[in-house]
């Protein structure tokens, strides 16, 4: 990840482990299976995320997920599913 605001939380990240977690995620969102991966809480704990780290992610998501032609309303719905975990990621 070439953003220097995030880039130094996934230095020692097995990139395809998070592609897999991210993947499942997405697809929960979109209304699939349960989510069975780390809470939240438990999967961001000791980063001390602050909120420009989770809005720069967002929209790194945002931005990938226009690149690999998702449906904007597809989109939509995946961010606001995100946005409601910006309380259990931040500050933990």
């Amino acid at each position: 990840m070439a953003d220097d605001t995030v880039n130094h939380f996934f230095a020692h990240t097995d990139m395809e482990k998070q592609r897999r977690h991210q993947t499942a995620f997405i697809s929960y969102a979109l209304g699939g299976p349960q989510y069975r991966g780390k809470s939240m809480e438990k999967a961001h704990a000791g980063l001390n995320l602050q909120p420009e780290h989770f809005n720069a992610i967002a929209k790194h998501l945002g931005e990938a997920l226009t690149a690999h032609h998702v449906p904007q309303e597809d989109i939509d719905t995946i961010l606001a599913r995100v946005s409601t975990l910006k309380d259990a990621v931040l500050y933990k």
